[in-house]
């Protein structure tokens, strides 16, 4: 037989669970729109974020240049240049409206008008990296180590 301090406690046990229980739909029929207030629009989606920097592998070999990517968004582009020739090299970028191959400037070089920038000379079997903040054009990548140009290495380059 249950003392009446028991039934107490069960009692007030079971109050409190009813009491929950009405909350709980209170704020259930809330949510659901059940007062007479204006609903506030839904919010927009947050805008896609900005790409981030371009990253392209540049192979520098005897005698030619090749990039991981022939076009990239404008912005920052980071050019990682690895040289697997035999040689010494270097890596100019030059915009230009100019076909990759009519840049001859004099003697074995390319003329470098328009260079936004270099890797400069750096030992075969090297690695170098260096960023560009690079506008929409075309652009020329090329070996200006005394004959590479005229060897053929260069490469035309698009950022859109």
């Amino acid at each position: 037989m249950q003392s009446t301090r028991t039934r107490t406690v069960v009692v007030i046990a079971a109050a409190v669970l009813i009491a929950a229980a009405a909350i709980g739909l209170v704020s259930l029929a809330g949510s659901l729109g059940g007062d007479d207030k204006p609903s506030t629009p839904p919010k927009q989606a947050a805008a896609p974020a900005a790409a981030g920097p371009s990253i392209v592998n540049v192979q520098l070999s005897d005698f030619k240049i090749q990039p991981s990517r022939a076009a990239v968004p404008a912005g920052k582009v980071t050019f990682v240049a690895k040289n697997t020739g035999d040689e010494e090299h270097e890596m100019v970028v030059v915009r230009t409206n100019k076909a990759a191959g009519s840049l001859a400037g004099g003697k074995s070089e390319a003329s470098e008008a328009g260079s936004v920038g270099e890797i400069g000379e750096f030992k075969a079997g090297g690695t170098e990296r260096k960023a560009f903040n690079l506008k929409p054009g075309h652009y020329v990548l090329l070996c200006n180590v005394p004959g590479h140009y005229k060897a053929g290495m260069y490469t035309a380059f698009t950022v859109r």
